[in-house]
């Protein structure tokens, strides 16, 4: 599997500002759901239970998983599809399917070999829902 630098996940991840995600903790295996509200140079910044955190992203250690909460394409409805071909520029169409929270082939840079890949097979989106996400956690915490 093609692995992409940190910088290069902070830049798929600036298109998707104001999505869910959830953030696995690696430690103990803790599941959170936030949402995505901006991004620095090393670092994602996640509302959790309406309190901001910074989530380092690091080539040399990895502390968290960070994944979008997508939705696959194939979820698209005729009224999007008409809704985006009814766009003034063609070019409006990928950004509107992202803000819609639809997983989105990405461009890394030329001739990179994650190019074209969609989020979810670069290893940065989950296709769950976030309430899915929880009733998970839910039944983890029962069971122990």
């Amino acid at each position: 599997m093609n692995r992409l630098r940190a910088t290069e996940q902070i830049l798929v991840f600036s298109r998707y500002i104001g999505q869910q995600v959830v953030i696995k903790t690696l430690l103990s295996g803790e599941e959170s759901v936030g949402t995505l509200k901006g991004i620095r140079q090393d670092a994602l910044l996640v509302a959790i239970d309406d309190v901001n955190r910074w989530i380092p992203l690091n080539d040399g250690f990895k502390i968290c998983d960070v994944r979008l909460l997508l939705k696959p394409l194939k979820k698209l409805t005729s009224q999007i599809i008409d809704t985006a071909n009814g766009l003034p520029v063609q070019a409006f169409i990928t950004p509107y399917y992202q803000q819609l929270g639809f997983d989105m082939p990405v461009f890394i840079s030329p001739g990179h070999s994650c190019n074209c890949k969609y989020v979810h097979e670069l290893g940065l989106a989950d296709y769950r829902s976030a309430s899915e996400i929880i009733v998970n956690n839910d039944q983890i915490l029962i069971a122990q």
